[in-house]
């Protein structure tokens, strides 16, 4: 059972657990030192989630979807025609802001080779894909996510295991001034459609979180950053345009700067120094940049549907998120994006609600805990000008909720995501 809700996990704890759905990660990690538009530091990825069969079938089943937005300081692309429609056609592609464009071509380029009537025979395409700022940690203006990255997160993409926290698109993401990423969570229950048998019903989610204040951060009802803001730890919140330039010092070895690595003003705010938290790199920054941020949330369910039906599940995604402690600032992106992988429509239901309150309750449980585990399993990063972004601290974050009769049941570290430099 988890800590959230009495619905039980699914057997990895991921979207992978809807039968079909895979996920694949391309991660870019090479330069340190000051930034140098173009070039790097790079601190940056993509990721693909695909809904069962290969680029061809997933154009031509078009499964049920909805898209929900619930603050549109963003750059999605495809949503629109989703929630028209109520249709999903293409794999999901979540990358960082600038390059969103460039991949999500790379992606179409995949398409049409597999699908060569389309344009043709066939109506065009409605390429998905959505987008967080990795600019605090990534050189966003080199757009480094293109052709080479799309094609490695196609050929990684799989079921079973999902790496979470500093892989794919979440390289550079922030997320309650740690270092955030990728999370996924599930749930099953029994089904109470006739003739389902023992079959249960799985939801699964995938977040992509670069969003939220520390002080705000919430887990499981315990306010854990505001109790941790008495430590002596750097604090970054992420916003949604880049920082202006700024004269970092020659880097270290361990890949902070040497001396006070920028001059940015960054828009939330002016900088600070920051506060020699243990483990952190001699020199680096780290500065809060106010009210930004954004989130990508994807949810993905086996059960028979319809896309009315999952728009309405796509907004207690945002139940979820709130549980963590974000209000939805004016600068943040925060999208959802939900789909069925049913080949069947739902049976005539004479009680409506009994059917999907289980699915509310599955949305908001899923995407809460993904949130926190893209916090658990990122590792701390020190990116371009010494920008330098801690990670949660699991342990002492364990024993406030232990004090308060909460078990802790978010999982262990998992092991460090392969890199391409």
């Amino acid at each position: 059972m988890t800590p959230m809700t009495a619905m039980q996990r699914g057997p990895h704890n991921a979207i992978t657990d809807v039968a079909g759905v895979r996920v694949g990660h391309a991660t870019l990690v090479r330069g340190e030192g000051p930034l140098r538009p173009g070039q790097g530091p790079v601190r940056t990825g993509v990721t693909v989630i695909l809904p069962p069969g290969d680029l061809r079938e997933i154009y031509d089943t078009k499964f049920p979807a909805a898209a929900h937005v619930i603050n549109g300081f963003g750059k999605a692309l495809g949503l629109a025609q989703v929630a028209e429609l109520g249709r999903l056609e293409t794999p999901i592609l979540l990358t960082s802001t600038l390059s969103i464009w460039r991949a999500a071509d790379a992606l179409l380029d995949h398409i049409l080779a597999a699908h060569p009537d389309i344009g043709i025979r066939a109506p065009t395409v409605n390429v998905v894909a959505g987008e967080c700022n990795d600019g605090w940690l990534n050189d966003i203006r080199g757009r480094h996510v293109g052709p080479r990255e799309v094609a490695e997160a196609l050929a990684a993409a799989a079921g079973g295991p999902v790496a979470e926290g500093s892989v794919g698109a979440g390289t550079g993401m922030v997320c309650y001034g740690f270092k955030g990423g990728i999370g996924t969570a599930s749930r099953v229950w029994p089904s109470p459609l006739p003739g389902a048998g023992e079959e249960p019903i799985t939801l699964g989610c995938l977040v992509l979180a670069n969003f939220g204040r520390r002080r705000d951060l919430t887990i499981a009802g315990v306010p854990v950053g505001r109790l941790l803001a008495t430590a002596d730890e750097p604090a970054h919140e992420p916003a949604r345009a880049p920082t202006t330039g700024g004269e970092a010092a020659p880097a270290t070895a361990t890949g902070g700067a040497a001396a006070p690595a920028t001059t940015a003003t960054p828009p939330g705010g002016p900088e600070r120094p920051a506060l020699g938290a243990p483990g952190t790199p001699r020199g680096a920054t780290a500065i809060p940049t106010g009210e930004g941020g954004s989130v990508v949330v994807v949810l993905a369910t086996d059960a028979p549907l319809t896309s009315r039906q999952l728009a309405r599940i796509a907004r207690r995604a945002a139940a979820g998120l709130a549980r963590t402690g974000t209000v939805y600032w004016h600068g943040s992106g925060d999208f959802v994006l939900a789909f069925s992988t049913a080949r069947r429509y739902p049976p005539y239901l004479p009680d409506e609600g009994a059917y999907l309150n289980p699915f509310f309750e599955a949305a908001a449980a899923a995407t809460e805990e993904a949130v926190i585990r893209a916090l658990v399993a990122a590792r701390p990063m020190t990116g371009r000008d010494g920008h330098h972004v801690p990670t949660l601290p699991v342990d002492r974050v364990r024993r406030l909720l232990e004090e308060r009769g909460i078990l802790w049941d978010y999982g262990p570290e998992p092991a460090a995501p392969p890199t391409r430099t």
